[in-house]
């Protein structure tokens, strides 16, 4: 379940399924090349940073500079840009007038989380597996609080709006899975709502 968690939430972003292809494919090219065999079982989450690879080389290839799945790293401008972008987005929504009677979760969840972002500046210039591993946690708080503290009403419409996207698949999952994913989609719709991005390192934009 896990694993369709992580594709739902690729397909609800836009990530390419080329680009997911690329960098699975990627990840299991660097499993056969490890000297000790892997003790552990294989989730799609593990692939996140190739994913994000291939991503990014997809992106490069667009405007005509060199791609593939071994793409450079990111440079510590680029990174410090996404990071400031990202926390004056965050400022940006504390600032709506009333919203923080309306909700007031997502907006004391906003103010720390632009702090945390600024304060990962510093680590712009090192390992990006480390700064990823700092992003993700806040990356899925946003998500999740986009969605629950937002209008009821509009909610309801969004998870309407992600069961006719998923067509008839939604009757071939479970009870549980089928919540999840409708709350994954949805949350998609609640970002763009607030006018929020994602903080990921995965949706770096060129």
């Amino acid at each position: 379940s896990l694993d369709f968690e992580k594709a739902v939430e690729w397909f609800a972003s836009g990530v390419p399924a080329e680009a997911v292809e690329a960098g699975i494919a990627a990840y299991f090219e660097r499993l056969d090349r490890r000297k000790v065999p892997s003790r552990h079982a294989v989730c799609l989450s593990f692939a996140e940073r190739d994913v994000a690879k291939a991503l990014s080389a997809r992106r490069q290839a667009s405007v005509g500079r060199a791609a593939g799945p071994e793409a450079a790293p990111l440079s510590a401008e680029r990174i410090t840009a996404f990071l400031e972008a990202r926390a004056r987005g965050l400022d940006a929504l504390v600032t709506r007038p009333g919203l923080r009677e309306s909700a007031p979760v997502l907006c004391r969840f906003a103010e720390g989380a632009a702090a945390e972002l600024r304060d990962l500046k510093a680590e712009a210039g090192s390992s990006e597996s480390r700064l990823e591993a700092a992003l993700s946690p806040l990356d899925q708080e946003l998500v999740r609080l986009a969605l629950l503290d937002g209008p009821p009403d509009l909610a309801e419409v969004w998870r309407a709006e992600a069961r006719d996207r998923l067509g008839d698949l939604a009757a071939t999952l479970e009870p549980r899975i089928l919540r999840q994913t409708l709350d994954r989609l949805a949350a998609v719709s609640a970002l763009r709502h607030w006018g929020l991005e994602r903080l990921s390192l995965l949706y770096l934009e060129d």
